[in-house]
């Protein structure tokens, strides 16, 4: 490995997910979803975002939403509502209204309230709906019908669905037919390719106020095999290599010592 160094200092380079979105790491596929999700907005119609879990769907998302006007658009969000009535719910709160007791009345309930939000010439209403492939078929189909609260002439919303790869699988199924003629812009976030990979580590060093060549190339490049180029993964890497680092007394990260992480991250 390298010579050794004060300890104390590596494992303050956080990669974490605590970061303002001005230090958000950009890439083309960043990029596109930026086009794809503003598109979506403009024409009030419904995306999909398909990719495994810590591509970094919703923080790509939350960037978008966060750069929309407030004074123009309300965002309501769903992130953890797996239960479909708990998630008609919220829609309906969010109208400041209170919801129907059964859930079988809680899509017209959301329905007329769209209806009239629209007429009254308020705020367009952009719905995330995060970790969608969690949702039944009936909430789905609810969903879809929500964008067809005003007789198909004008979509009272848009809606941004973001689940796992086995959603869009599922809605290959002749069932979800209508729904899939609505879904306008289906998007698969992938993982980063080797040179993104790289990109992305030095760019975390630099705004950590680390050096950018921390990381061997040989370690940069065993990090991506491992990860498959998933941020979260590369960051699970990367915190815990500079642990060991600091640990040890050492200056820099080569691939001796990331087989040693990748290993120790395998067993547990």
């Amino acid at each position: 490995m390298s010579k050794k160094t004060p300890p104390g200092t590596l494992s303050d380079l956080s990669f974490g997910k605590d970061i303002s979105e001005n230090e958000i790491f950009s890439y083309t596929q960043f990029e596109q979803l930026q086009a794809f999700l503003k598109a979506t907005v403009k024409k009030r119609s419904m995306a999909l975002v398909t990719g495994k879990a810590g591509t970094g769907k919703t923080t790509a998302v939350r960037v978008f939403t966060n750069q929309l006007p407030a004074n123009q658009y309300q965002v309501i969000y769903c992130g953890q509502d797996q239960d479909g009535s708990s998630l008609l719910k919220r829609f309906i709160q969010a109208f400041g209204l209170k919801p129907k007791h059964y859930r079988v009345n809680l899509p017209l309930q959301i329905s007329q309230a769209l209806s009239d939000h629209l007429q009254e010439g308020g705020r367009e209403i952009v719905a995330v709906i995060d970790e969608a492939h969690l949702l039944d078929d009936r909430t789905l189909e609810d969903i879809r019908l929500l964008t067809n609260s005003d007789f198909d002439t004008k979509s009272a919303l848009s809606v941004i669905l973001l689940g796992h790869p086995q959603l869009r699988i599922r809605l290959k199924s002749l069932a979800f037919d209508a729904l899939k003629q609505r879904l306008r812009y289906p998007f698969f976030l992938e993982g980063f390719s080797l040179e993104e990979t790289i990109a992305y580590i030095k760019h975390r060093l630099s705004i950590a106020g680390g050096t950018p060549e921390l990381f061997s190339e040989e370690a940069i490049k065993r990090i991506f095999d491992a990860s498959e180029g998933v941020p979260r993964a590369i960051n699970n890497l990367c915190e815990l290599a500079l642990l060991k680092a600091e640990l040890a007394g050492l200056d820099c990260i080569d691939g001796k010592l990331i087989k040693q992480v990748v290993s120790q991250l395998e067993l547990s």
